[in-house]
C-alpha cells in the first residue's frame, strides 16, 4: 500500500466510525421508513478493511491499489473500472445517464423572470454528472432566492451531495429564516450527514422586489456587482458548508438599481487554463465585464462562454462551470 493511502487510513477511520454511528441513529429514530442496512453492511466493511490495513484500497478482483483519486471520491470502493464486467460497465453507463436527466430536471426554468428581476444561468458538467449547485426559489412573499455553490470533488458523490443541498434548502426556505439563519440551518443538517472530507462553498441569497438583496457567500468565489460601469465583489462572510456543524455566518446587504447585475459562478471559469497551462484568472474576467456589463443576463454569460473558450484554445474542460446573471429590470 502506498505511503499515501496509509496516511489517510486513521483519520478516514474515525470518520467512517462517527458516519456509522450517525447512520445507526437515523436507522432507529426512522422506526424502518428509511432502509440503511445495506449502507450499514458497506460502512462496516470498509471499517473492518481499515482495520487490516493491508486490504483497504485494493481491488478485491485483481489485488491492486484501486488508487487515490477513485478512494477519495468513494472511500467505499471495492473494485478497479477496469475490472468491471462489459455488463457492469454498460449498467454503470445507463446509470450515469439516468442520474443526468434526474439532475436536469432539479435545475432553474432558462431565462427564469419573477418580480421585476431577470435570471439567466449556465450549467455545464465536466463529466456525466456535476457536483456544482444552482436553483431559483420564489416565495409567497414575492421574493425570489438564488443559490450558487461547489460540492468538493468531482463525479457521482459531488452530484450526490449536490442533490442533498438543494433538498435541505428547499425545504428550509419556506420556514421565513434570514439569509443568515438559512445557511447556519443548512450547514448543521448538512455537515451532520456528510462524511468529511467532503465540504461545499456556497452563496445564497434574497433579492426584494424593491431592490434589496440580502447575500451571505460561505467560502465562495465572491459574486460581483455591477453597477454604474464599476464592477464590486462581496466576500465570503463564512467557512463553506460542511466543515463545522455549529459555524455561525453573516450576511451582506445590498441596493441595486434597475439595469444593474449581479454575476455569481464556480471555478470552472476563473480556474479555466489553456494550452500553455495559464489560468483564466479573475482579472480577465473583470476586463470582460467591464466591457460587456451592459448586455442582458443571457447574452453576458454567452460572452464570458465564448471568450472563456477562446481563451481554452480547444482544451478540455476539466471542472464543472456554472454562471448565474441576476438583473433587476424593474416593473
Amino acid at each position: 500500500m502506498s505511503a499515501t493511502v496509509q496516511a489517510i487510513i486513521p483519520d478516514l477511520r474515525t470518520e467512517l466510525i462517527n458516519w456509522r454511528q450517525r447512520l445507526e441513529a437515523s436507522a432507529k429514530s426512522s422506526n424502518g421508513n428509511f432502509q440503511l442496512s445495506g449502507l450499514l453492511r458497506e460502512v462496516q466493511s470498509a471499517i473492518e478493511n481499515l482495520s487490516r490495513g493491508e486490504s483497504y484500497g485494493v481491488c478485491q478482483v485483481c489485488h491492486d491499489l484501486i488508487g487515490q483519486a477513485a478512494m477519495a471520491a468513494d472511500p467505499l470502493a471495492r473494485f478497479c473500472l477496469s475490472c468491471l464486467t462489459p455488463q457492469q460497465l454498460s449498467e454503470l453507463e445507463q446509470d450515469l445517464d439516468r442520474a443526468w436527466l434526474i439532475q436536469g430536471e432539479s435545475l432553474p426554468k432558462q431565462n427564469f423572470k419573477f418580480n421585476g428581476w431577470e435570471v439567466g444561468y449556465y450549467y455545464h458538467p465536466a463529466g456525466p454528472v456535476s457536483g456544482d449547485y444552482c436553483d431559483l426559489v420564489v416565495t409567497d412573499e414575492a421574493d425570489l432566492y438564488f443559490m450558487i455553490g461547489d460540492v468538493s470533488g468531482k463525479g457521482i458523490a459531488a452530484s450526490l451531495l449536490m442533490s442533498r443541498l438543494h433538498a435541505i434548502f428547499r425545504s428550509l426556505i419556506g420556514t421565513g429564516l434570514a439569509v443568515s439563519e438559512l445557511v447556519e440551518r443548512a450547514n448543521g443538517v448538512f455537515a451532520e450527514t456528510t462524511m468529511r472530507p467532503y465540504y461545499a462553498t456556497l452563496v445564497c441569497g434574497r433579492a426584494s422586489a424593491n431592490g434589496n438583496i440580502e447575500i451571505c457567500n460561505a467560502g465562495h468565489l465572491a459574486p460581483l456587482h455591477l453597477h454604474d460601469g464599476k464592477v464590486t465583489s462581496i466576500p465570503a462572510t463564512g467557512l463553506p458548508l460542511g466543515l463545522f456543524c455549529n459555524e455561525r455566518y453573516s450576511a451582506t446587504r445590498i441596493q441595486v438599481a434597475n439595469g444593474d447585475r449581479l454575476l455569481l459562478y464556480t471555478d470552472g471559469l476563473s480556474e479555466a487554463r489553456n494550452s500553455n497551462d495559464v489560468e483564466y484568472g479573475k482579472d480577465r474576467l473583470q476586463l470582460m465585464l467591464n466591457q460587456f456589463h451592459e448586455l442582458p443576463t443571457q447574452s453576458l454569460i454567452n460572452q464570458l462562454l465564448d471568450d472563456a473558450r477562446t481563451f481554452a484554445e480547444g482544451t478540455p474542460i476539466t471542472d464543472d462551470l456554472t454562471l448565474m446573471a441576476i438583473e433587476m429590470v424593474g416593473h
